[in-house]
């Protein structure tokens, strides 16, 4: 059967009160969010993922039985959706070991390390703040669990969204075979000094949640010589605003992994 755009629901509004965040547990809630991220890999960007159902137009995989998975629902329905998978999982670990160079953060808790991934906003909502609030309670749901390094993958062409919001390259690109060459970045979700420094919206977040700040000189260190072999560093002038990010990060859907 063909791949189909399923989900294109205009929405009404786009102010925050008009969305609701959710972890979706429910086997409803569950194909709520997979049939956002087929509209928007497969139905949008035609990209052509192994694990697709094109029968009922959902995007899962394996590592979604372990996962947390983020629905944003708006007036007119599901609009986005993120995943958050977990490394005191074994699978979890064997999959994304090469992709992250885990086995280079081996003495930290397994519990402590989270990987972002099926990051999807439908087309209409992607001048909403729906991106900000899948961020938002990702972060909130991984300081929940006791989550402190949260690693993504991201495409070049956004990567200055991710710094932004304080996540750091770490780690040479690499080629994805689906989605192309990406960027492995980190985020230490107290470190609050550079949350500070990069003016994420993350810093306020991490107040209200009481998050105290924990440097680690030695990863600055692996950071700070990965830079200077790649010959850039940390932007002196991030977005200007949550509101101006927002609006970027949700017009290049098609780059996240």
């Amino acid at each position: 059967m063909g791949r189909r755009n399923t989900l294109s629901s205009a929405p009404a509004m786009d102010q925050a009160a008009d969305f609701e965040a959710i972890v979706a547990s429910t086997p409803d809630e569950r194909a709520a969010a997979y049939r956002v991220r087929y509209s928007v890999y497969v139905g949008e960007q035609r990209k052509p993922y192994p694990d697709a159902d094109h029968e009922r137009c959902w995007l899962t995989d394996r590592l979604d039985a372990n996962a947390a998975v983020i629905l944003v629902t708006g007036t007119a329905g599901p609009c986005g959706t993120v995943r958050g998978c977990f490394a005191d999982c074994e699978y979890v670990k064997e999959t994304y070991e090469k992709q992250f160079a885990l086995s280079h953060f081996s003495d930290l808790p397994d519990r402590s390390i989270a990987i972002c991934s099926r990051l999807a906003v439908l087309h209409p909502y992607r001048a909403t703040p729906v991106s900000r609030i899948l961020f938002r309670e990702i972060y909130r749901y991984g300081i929940g669990r006791d989550t402190r390094f949260t690693f993504e993958a991201c495409a070049p062409r956004v990567r200055s969204i991710f710094v932004r919001y304080g996540f750091r390259e770490y780690a040479p690109p690499y080629i994805d075979s689906v989605a192309g060459p990406l960027h492995r970045m980190l985020l230490t979700l107290d470190d609050l000094a550079h949350l500070e420094r990069a003016r994420s919206p993350f810093l306020s977040l991490a107040k209200e949640l009481g998050v105290k700040h924990l440097s680690r000189p030695w990863l600055d260190k692996m950071i700070e010589d990965h830079n200077q072999r790649i010959g850039f560093g940390f932007p002196e002038e991030p977005a200007s605003s949550p509101a101006s990010d927002s609006r970027s990060f949700a017009g290049y859907p098609r780059e996240y992994a």
